[in-house]
C-alpha cells in the first residue's frame, strides 16, 4: 500500500456529510417511494457523502441477492460488510492499519473457500463494487476535502457559542420567505421610476397648487408583496391610514414618501410598516411605520358636517403606478350605510361620499381632500357606471381611530430560535451554517477578518440556496445595526439596500444604491474561496 493509498483511506473514513438519511429513507429512495423534493434532496446528499453511497450500494445488491441463491452464513456476510466499509480511526498508525487490513483479508479468504455458493458470489461482487467505487472516486473526494475542515463531532455549534449579531442574522434569514421576493422587486421598480414620473409635477397649473403642496408630502405609496396602493400620514408618530383591501393577504408592507424637489430621490424613501388596526366592514386599515422619518408632514381629518353636495374635492394617489397624481372633481352625493362588494370578496358597509373625481386602481387608500387640505374621506372603490367613485367618509374614519380594540388578527408568535446550528469551517476565516437546509451546501456563509468577535460579512442565497445574491454587513463596527445588500435579479449588481437599525434582522427602511455595487466585490473573499475550490460545492456561485 502506497502512502497515497494510506492517506486516501484515512480521508475517506472521515467523509460523511451532515444529516445522513436513515436506512429506511435510502430504501424508499431505491423503491421510488419518495416525492420529487425528497428525491432531489437525497440525490444532492449522495453526491457529497461516500458513506451513504456505500449504504445505497449495499441495499441495492442485497435486494437483488435476496431473490436468488442460497443465503450465506451470517458470520460471512458480517465479515464481508466489515471489509467493504472498513473504517480507519485517526488514532491508528499506518502500521496498525495495515495489520488490521491483512488480518481481515486473511480471515475473509479462509471463509470464502469454505462457502462457495451462488448467493455468496453475489455478496463478494457487492463488496467488490464498493471497493471499486472508493478506489475510483476517492482521489476526487480527497482533493475536495478542504484544509481545516472540522471533524463531524466539531460541526455542531450551540447557539450560545454564536454572538448576538450572528444569531440575529441567522434568525432573520430563516424566517424570511424563500424564492424571488415580490416586495423587493416592487420597491426597486417604484424607486427607479420616481425621477421620470415626478417630472409631471413641473407642468402643473396654478389651480389648487396649495392643496397639492400641503397634501402630497403626507400621501404615501403603499407597497406590499402583492399590490400597490395609497395612504395618508395622520400622526407625527408615523401612523398611516389606508384601505383594508390594499394590505389584505400581504406578508410585508413598505411605504414610500414623495421626494422633495431637488433632493436625491434614491435615499431612504421606503420604510417598513405593520398593520395595527383594521376594519374589514368599512374597508379601513391603520399602519404604523416601524422607524418613521424624523420629520413628517401630517394630514388632519375634516368635519363631515361641513361637507355638501356640489363641493369641490381633491384626490392624490398613485393610479396604475403613476405616483402622486392629482385629480379634482365635485361631490355628487353622500350615502349613509352604503353597501358594496369589494375585490376582496367581502360585503362592506359604511357612509360613503360619491364623487366625480377620476379614480383608478392605485388610488385606493389615498385621501379625499377639501379646499383646506383636510381629509374628508378615504378613496376606496369605483362603481360600474361612468364617474361613480366612492370614498369612506371622515366620520367613519374618526370612529375607527377612536375604538380602543383592534379587529386585526393577533400576530403570530415568533418562531423559536434553534438551540444549535450545524456548521462547516473552511480555512481560518469562512464558516458555513445550516439554518433550513437538511443537506449540503449550507444556507449562510460567515466570513471573518482578523477578529472573530464579529463577522466581516455574511452571504446567503435568497432566491435559490446555491445562487448567492444577498450580503449582510454591520452598519457599525459593533454590528448594532445591519445593512442588507440585495441583488434582486441575480445579475451581479446590487439593486436594493435594506437597513435594520435595531440590528435584530428586521428591515425598517429601503433605499437604492448610490453607485454601482457588485455582489462579488462585497463578498470578495468568499468568491475567491469558491473559485479556488477551497469550498468544495461546485453548485454554489456568486451572482454575476
Amino acid at each position: 500500500m502506497t502512502e497515497f493509498d494510506k492517506t486516501l483511506l484515512q480521508q475517506l473514513s472521515r467523509l460523511q456529510a451532515p444529516d445522513c438519511p436513515s436506512i429506511g429513507a435510502l430504501g424508499d429512495f431505491l423503491d421510488g417511494k419518495v416525492n420529487a423534493e425528497e428525491k432531489q434532496s437525497l440525490e444532492a446528499h449522495l453526491r457529497v457523502c461516500p458513506s451513504c453511497i456505500n449504504r445505497l450500494i449495499d441495499l441495492r445488491e442485497l435486494a437483488l441477492l435476496a431473490k436468488t441463491g442460497e443465503a450465506p452464513p451470517p458470520t460471512l456476510t458480517k465479515k464481508l460488510k466489515r471489509l467493504a466499509l472498513f473504517l480507519v480511526t485517526g488514532e491508528e498508525t499506518s502500521s496498525s492499519v495495515l495489520e488490521r487490513t491483512r488480518a481481515a483479508l486473511s480471515a475473509t479468504w479462509t471463509t470464502v473457500w469454505e462457502w462457495a455458493t451462488p448467493r455468496f458470489l453475489g455478496e463478494v461482487a457487492a463488496a467488490t463494487a464498493v471497493a471499486v467505487f472508493i478506489v475510483f472516486l476517492g482521489p476526487t473526494l480527497l482533493q475536495q476535502q478542504p484544509p481545516g475542515t472540522q471533524s463531524r463531532g466539531e460541526q455542531i455549534k450551540v447557539a450560545t457559542e454564536l454572538t448576538t449579531q450572528e444569531q440575529s442574522v441567522l434568525t432573520s434569514l430563516s424566517l424570511a420567505p424563500t424564492g424571488p421576493d415580490p416586495l423587493q422587486k416592487q420597491i426597486v421598480s417604484t424607486l427607479e421610476k420616481l425621477p421620470k414620473n415626478l417630472l409631471l409635477e413641473e407642468t402643473r397649473g396654478v389651480t389648487n397648487v396649495e392643496v397639492y403642496k400641503k397634501a402630497a408630502p403626507a400621501t404615501v405609496l403603499v407597497v406590499t408583496d402583492q399590490s400597490l396602493g395609497s395612504g395618508a400620514v395622520i400622526s407625527s408618530q408615523g401612523e398611516v391610514l389606508t384601505n383594508w383591501h390594499v394590505i389584505q393577504g400581504a406578508s410585508r408592507i413598505a411605504v414610500v414618501f414623495k421626494p422633495q424637489r431637488g433632493v436625491e430621490v434614491k435615499r431612504e424613501l421606503a420604510f417598513a410598516a405593520i398593520p395595527i388596526k383594521v376594519d374589514q366592514i368599512a374597508d379601513l386599515a391603520l399602519l404604523q411605520i416601524q422607524t418613521p422619518p424624523q420629520t413628517l408632514r401630517v394630514l388632519s381629518l375634516g368635519d363631515i358636517a361641513t361637507v355638501e353636495v356640489g363641493q369641490d374635492v381633491h384626490a392624490i394617489g398613485h393610479p396604475e403606478g403613476e405616483v402622486w397624481t392629482y385629480t379634482t372633481g365635485i361631490i355628487s352625493q353622500i350615502r349613509p350605510n352604503y353597501q358594496w362588494k369589494g375585490s376582496d370578496g367581502l360585503l362592506h358597509q359604511s357612509t360613503v361620499i360619491q364623487t366625480q373625481t377620476a379614480l383608478n386602481p392605485g388610488n385606493s387608500g389615498g385621501p379625499l381632500l377639501n379646499d383646506q387640505g383636510e381629509i374628508i374621506g378615504i378613496n376606496s372603490f369605483r362603481g360600474e357606471g361612468e364617474g361613480l367613485n366612492y370614498a369612506v367618509a371622515a366620520d367613519v374614519v374618526t370612529g375607527f381611530l377612536q375604538r380602543s380594540t383592534s379587529t386585526a388578527a393577533a400576530p403570530s408568535a415568533p418562531a423559536p430560535r434553534p438551540s444549535s446550528y450545524r456548521t462547516e469551517s473552511y480555512g481560518t476565516n469562512i464558516v458555513g451554517v445550516y439554518i433550513n437546509a437538511r443537506v449540503p451546501p449550507p444556507d449562510v456563509w460567515f466570513v471573518y477578518g482578523e477578529s472573530r468577535e464579529h463577522p466581516a460579512y455574511a452571504v446567503a442565497g435568497k432566491v435559490t440556496a446555491t445562487d448567492l445574491n444577498t450580503v449582510i454587513a454591520g452598519g457599525d463596527p459593533q454590528w448594532q445595526s445591519l445593512v442588507y445588500y440585495f441583488d434582486v435579479d441575480c445579475d451581479g449588481e446590487i439593486d436594493l439596500i435594506g437597513d435594520s437599525s435595531k440590528g435584530d434582522g428586521t428591515i425598517d427602511r429601503y433605499r437604492l444604491p448610490e453607485g454601482l455595487l457588485r455582489v462579488a466585490d462585497l463578498a470578495k473573499e468568499l468568491a475567491q474561496a469558491l473559485q479556488q475550490h477551497i469550498i468544495p460545492y461546485s453548485q454554489l456561485r456568486i451572482c454575476r
